[in-house]
């Protein structure tokens, strides 16, 4: 179980550097969740060497920060950010760093006296250490169950998030293994004794396992997105030829043709109105005049269309059917077979091998 669980923890640093650094999973959004395995990871292996009774230097020192209270905020960072909580009023969360800061500061000027003897402290701040630790230990149990709460409002309570049931399924996973370290914490609490967090950490190498395995498919719709986003790039756009003599319905199609943002998979109505300066009502009106189609109708054609394209050129053989659609600005593979079959009465499967 020691081997489980220090494995684990290489695994999740070297899934962490990945998220961090590779050229296809480096994003805003996904920044924190590296941050995030990559904090759990230096707690990992500073308590397989606490189980085993060993401290080297480097652990000593990295024992100067108090990392518990770090995950937890970077973590609801990755949530605020990943459910699209953009898409509204941003919370402020900064706040959240302030018990890391601080109990670190304290923490820091305590060690260096005791466990590195560089200074001795004066008696009367000696005499409150045991009473600062407990406190650590105290709020080690209430702060993680507040993030947990605290993320469960960017996460579960936003059931137009496209990425929902990804998130939900990580949030769950995340709490339990929280909770199980809280419980651990609080037993250190009544009975002032720290277990054992080995069971805690095989049972961490499960979700780890699963990230990867989760990280790795999600790793080949990236990969194939990103060499198609780069192909497409390099393609001279073919403007539409149209009839219409509304000049906003013109200026639609060159948004569509020319910037393709019929790719973006959080395009409304709203945000076209806006570019074009006009209201939604009218936009719907003067789509509706030139197309007899619904707005949503019309951004559909045009992903169904470039996916048709890119099914008939060879060029892109070798790119799954399911990156092809979430490249042309679909956000599932349910919406992208749904429209798909609806448009041509054939799945893209079928089309392609038509």
């Amino acid at each position: 179980m020691e081997i489980i669980s220090l494995l684990a923890v290489l695994h999740c640093f070297v899934l962490s550097l990945i998220i961090l650094f590779s050229k296809f999973f480096r994003s805003k959004h996904n920044r924190n969740l590296g941050y995030t395995l990559l904090v759990i990871a230096i707690v990992g292996i500073n308590n397989w060497f606490w189980d085993r009774g060993t401290s080297p230097t480097i652990i000593s020192i990295l024992d100067l920060f108090l990392w518990q209270f770090l995950y937890p905020v970077t973590l609801v960072h990755f949530f605020q950010k990943t459910s699209n909580e953009a898409s509204g009023k941003i919370v402020n969360l900064k706040y959240l760093y302030v018990p890391f800061i601080l109990l670190s500061a304290c923490n820091i000027v305590i060690s260096v006296s005791t466990i590195f003897s560089l200074y001795n402290l004066p008696q009367i701040v000696g005499n409150y250490i045991g009473h600062f630790y407990k406190t650590v230990s105290f709020l080690s149990v209430i702060f993680p169950i507040y993030t947990i709460i605290l993320s469960y409002r960017f996460v579960l309570t936003h059931k137009d998030n496209p990425s929902k049931k990804w998130l939900k399924h990580l949030w769950v996973y995340l709490s339990i293994i929280l909770l199980f370290g809280v419980g651990l914490e609080l037993y250190r609490f009544i009975f002032s004794e720290k277990l054992p967090l080995t069971y805690l950490w095989t049972f961490s190498s499960i979700f780890i396992y699963w990230l990867v395995y989760k990280g790795m498919y999600q790793f080949k719709l990236s990969n194939d997105r990103y060499e198609i986003r780069t192909i497409t790039k390099k393609e001279q756009s073919k403007s539409l030829s149209s009839n219409a003599k509304n000049s906003h319905f013109k200026n639609l199609l060159l948004l569509i043709e020319e910037e393709k943002i019929h790719h973006d998979p959080y395009l409304s109505r709203e945000d076209v109105a806006q570019r074009l300066e006009i209201s939604n009502g009218y936009l719907s009106q003067i789509i509706k005049e030139n197309t007899s189609r619904s707005f949503s109708d019309l951004v559909n054609h045009h992903r169904i269309r470039d996916v048709k394209m890119m099914l008939k050129d060879p060029m892109f053989d070798n790119y799954s059917l399911l990156s092809i659609g979430l490249e042309c600005g679909f956000n599932s593979k349910t919406s992208f077979y749904t429209n798909f079959k609806r448009e041509t009465g054939l799945t893209p499967k079928e089309y392609k091998n038509k």
